[in-house]
């Protein structure tokens, strides 16, 4: 039997480029599929060095996409780009022929896989169906945060919902416009645009729970990629008696907020940072290395700060660490939330330095949790 064809459209973030690696190992047999990913000049050696072949075509622009986030704009989801992917995913799909596409955070995707009448499956966290069980919480970055803390949560939440419900029809507007122009099916909310034939969650359900799933979704799990490559003697001749404190800040945190653990009172603990590229934490007790094997580093830290990424906070629910995160944009924040539910993390945005310090010595002599998830 001949193999069939999938055509992989991750977002241009590595964090989505490995999940779909991950993806595509754990549930497709390579004798049975021909994979090739949408190539990334950032993160085509991870493609490559996991045995798959890669066609080029057009993106969004992860950086403009990461700095509307934070800010809660989703100006990047006009017109002009949305075509342009649109177009280009389209003509992906025509030349290849897949007999499916994969696509996570792929806006355009469903659009292109309704023109070309191809299987469409969807890569979706459990805070972003409409089957969320919760309330995605107002952002920060959103002019209505500083009511979230004066009105009563169960009637802000009600407030919530019906201001999203109308936030998704207005963010979805530019897509209807390109529906219109190609004469496809009209829809009129953009949690309906990222929906897919089938859609997998890559999330737990007691981190994110669903209500009443209809039989074109089901939850896969986490999707964890695994660094292979072993530590060696660095992290084992480590000081074994000062407390270790982890940093992983992925590619969006905000390692300049970090700049205090610079101080000399921090020097009673050992500190690994990866991927500080600019430096920004460089005191003698701190130990920078551009990318590591979180799990081994967690075998020995006490503590992790992050940024609340999707991958991140589940390698730290499987070591059972607490978590202290500093998110850059809303979806970190609907982890975190997450987190403080079930008491294993909790934001750190509105700390000041006190507040960190007493956080850490608390966090440093509390018994780590028994992930119960896991």
């Amino acid at each position: 039997m001949p193999k069939k064809r999938i055509l992989v459209f991750p977002f241009d973030l590595l964090s989505h480029y490995l999940r779909c690696i991950v993806l595509v190992n754990q549930h497709f047999n390579k004798n049975e599929y021909d994979v090739i990913f949408l190539n990334s000049d950032k993160y085509v050696n991870y493609i490559t060095e996991h045995g798959f072949e890669t066609f080029d075509g057009e993106q969004f622009d992860s950086q403009k996409v990461m700095a509307c986030s934070e800010k809660f704009d989703f100006s990047w989801l006009n017109v002009a780009d949305l075509e342009r992917v649109f177009r280009s995913q389209v003509n992906a799909i025509r030349e290849f022929k897949p007999d499916m596409v994969i696509g996570d955070v792929a806006p355009t995707l469903k659009m292109a896989a309704e023109m070309t009448k191809t299987e469409h499956v969807a890569l979706v966290n459990g805070y972003m169906t409409k089957y969320y069980a919760y309330t995605r919480k107002v952002s920060r970055a959103n002019p209505a945060y500083g009511y979230s803390k004066k009105v009563p949560e169960k009637y802000f939440n009600m407030i919530t919902k019906f201001a999203e419900n109308i936030s998704f029809k207005l963010v979805h507007k530019p897509f209807n416009k390109l529906r219109k122009k190609y004469g496809l099916k009209r829809i009129n909310n953009y949690l309906l645009e990222m929906e897919g034939n089938q859609n997998w969650i890559c999330d737990l359900p007691e981190l994110f729970p669903q209500n009443n799933l209809p039989s074109n979704y089901k939850s896969i799990g986490p999707l964890i990629y695994k660094v292979i490559k072993q530590e060696g003697e660095w992290l084992q001749n480590l000081q074994s008696e000062k407390p270790i404190i982890f940093i992983c800040m992925g590619s969006t945190g905000n390692w300049k907020a970090l700049r205090f653990l610079n101080n000399v009172s921090y020097s009673q603990y050992t500190i690994i940072t990866a991927g500080d590229k600019e430096n920004e934490l460089f005191a003698q007790h701190i130990v920078s290395r551009d990318f590591v094997n979180i799990e081994e580093v967690l075998n020995v830290s006490k503590l992790m700060i992050c940024h609340g990424g999707n991958g991140t906070i589940y390698q730290g629910l499987i070591k059972g660490i607490y978590m202290l995160c500093l998110t850059s944009h809303f979806e970190q924040e609907w982890n975190v939330h997450a987190l403080e539910r079930l008491n294993y993390g909790c934001s750190a945005n509105d700390f000041s330095i006190s507040d960190w310090d007493k956080t850490i010595r608390k966090r440093l002599s509390t018994k780590p949790a028994t992930s119960e998830i896991f």
